[in-house]
C-alpha cells in the first residue's frame, strides 16, 4: 500500500471517525457566519465582542445544536433591535417558533442545517447561485424536505430583497448583492403599521402580482421534490450519475416551471419580459448551480463511502497511534472498515461458538 494511495484514505476515513462533529460544523459556522453579518451591518458590538461571541456560538453549535441556536438567537436580538423594535419583535418571534419546530426530538442537526440553508439564502445571490438551494435540499433531505426549505427558501429571498430595496423576482434578484445597510437605514424610523407595509408591499401591490410571486415559491417547492425523488434512485445505484442527473434536470426544470412557464401561462406576464438574453442568463444560472449540486454530491459520496483504516498494512505504530492490526491475520488486514460495523469476529472464535452450540 503506497504513501499517497493511504492519503487518499485519510479525508474519508477521518470524517467517519468524527462524524457527529462535522455534521454540526456546517450548521455552526453558518450560524456564526450570520451573526458576523448581521452585528456588521448594525455595528452593535465592538469587534472584541463580536468574535467572542461568534466563537461562542460555534462552539455551542460543535457541543450541542440546542444550545447553539439558542444563544444564535439570543445574539441577534440586539442587532435585530438596532435595526428596528418591530423588526426584532418580528425576527425573534420567527427565529423562536422555528426552534420548537427544528429542536425537539431525533434527527435535529438535520433540520438545523435545512433551517440555516434558509436564512443563508440571500448570501448566495451576489454569485447567482441561490437557484441551488432547493436543488440541495432535495438531495439532502428527501422530497418534503426539499418542498419545504425551497419554498422557505424562496419565500425568505423574496422578503428579505424587498426589504433592502432590491428587485424580489427570483430570476432578477441574481448577480445583486442586497446591502443591509439599505435596510437599517429604511427600517430604522418606521412604526408598526409602516414595517408591515413596507415589508408586504414589494410582494403584493396587487393579487396579481402576489400570485406571481407564489408561483415561484412553488417552482422552488417543486425543484426540490423533483430532485428528492432522484435521491432513491441515487442512493441504491452503484453509477448513479443518470440518476443524478435525471434528478438534477428535473429541479430546474421545476424552477424554471415556477419562473417562466406558470406566469406566461397565466398571463400574468409580458413575453417582452423574457428575451433571448435573459432566458439565456437564467439558464446558465440554473446549469451553474446544479454544477455545484453535483460536485457536492460527488464530495459527499467520497466522504461517506466505506474506507478501509489507514493503518492497515503498517508493520508497527507509534505510541500515538499504535497499529491495530498489528498481530492478525492476512484476512483481517483486507477486512473493510465501516463507520456503521463493528469488527467481524476472527475464525477460531467463530468455532468456538459453533462447539459451543453443539456442546
Amino acid at each position: 500500500m503506497t504513501t499517497g494511495v493511504r492519503f487518499y484514505r485519510w479525508p474519508a476515513w477521518t470524517y467517519q471517525r468524527y462524524r457527529p462533529v462535522f455534521d454540526r460544523l456546517g450548521p455552526a459556522l453558518g450560524m456564526a457566519g450570520l451573526f458576523v453579518l448581521g452585528d456588521r451591518v448594525t455595528g452593535v458590538f465592538p469587534i472584541e465582542w463580536q468574535a467572542f461571541i461568534a466563537g461562542g456560538v460555534l462552539l455551542a453549535g460543535l457541543l450541542s445544536p440546542t444550545a447553539g441556536y439558542l444563544l444564535f438567537v439570543a445574539a441577534l436580538a440586539l442587532p435585530l433591535y438596532a435595526v428596528s423594535v418591530y423588526v426584532a419583535a418580528l425576527g425573534l418571534s420567527v427565529l423562536v417558533l422555528a426552534a420548537f419546530l427544528i429542536l425537539p426530538s431525533a434527527g435535529r442537526e438535520a433540520r438545523l442545517a435545512g433551517w440555516v440553508l434558509v436564512l443563508a439564502t440571500p448570501l448566495l445571490t451576489p454569485w447567482r447561485l441561490h437557484w441551488a438551494v432547493p436543488l440541495l435540499a432535495g438531495l439532502w433531505w428527501g422530497e418534503w424536505g426539499g418542498v419545504l426549505v425551497g419554498v422557505l427558501g424562496a419565500a425568505w429571498l423574496k422578503l428579505f430583497a424587498g426589504m433592502c430595496g432590491a428587485p424580489v423576482a427570483l430570476p432578477e434578484v441574481g448577480g445583486r448583492t442586497l446591502a443591509g445597510a439599505a435596510l437599517v437605514a429604511r427600517f430604522h424610523t418606521a412604526n408598526s403599521l409602516q414595517t408591515l407595509l413596507w415589508m408586504g408591499s414589494p410582494l403584493a401591490p396587487d393579487s396579481l402580482t402576489l400570485l406571481a410571486h407564489v408561483l415561484e415559491m412553488v417552482g422552488w417547492g417543486l425543484a426540490g421534490y423533483g430532485v428528492g425523488l432522484a435521491r432513491r434512485w441515487v442512493s441504491g445505484a452503484a453509477r448513479p450519475s443518470l440518476a443524478l442527473l435525471a434528478g438534477l434536470a428535473l429541479g430546474v426544470a421545476g424552477e424554471w416551471a415556477g419562473s417562466v412557464f406558470f406566469p406566461l401561462a397565466l398571463g400574468l406576464t409580458t413575453r417582452a419580459r423574457f428575451s433571448i438574453s435573459f432566458l439565456r442568463g437564467f439558464l446558465v444560472e440554473c446549469v451553474l448551480s446544479a454544477a455545484i449540486v453535483v460536485g457536492v454530491y460527488w464530495v459527499s459520496r467520497y466522504l461517506t463511502r466505506p474506507v478501509v483504516s489507514p493503518w492497515r498494512g503498517r508493520k508497527g505504530g507509534s505510541a500515538l497511534h499504535p497499529n491495530p492490526n498489528e498481530g492478525r491475520g492476512g484476512d483481517e488486514d483486507d477486512a473493510v472498515l465501516r463507520p456503521w460495523a463493528g469488527s467481524r469476529p476472527r475464525d477460531d472464535e467463530q468455532a468456538d461458538i459453533i462447539m459451543i452450540d453443539l456442546g
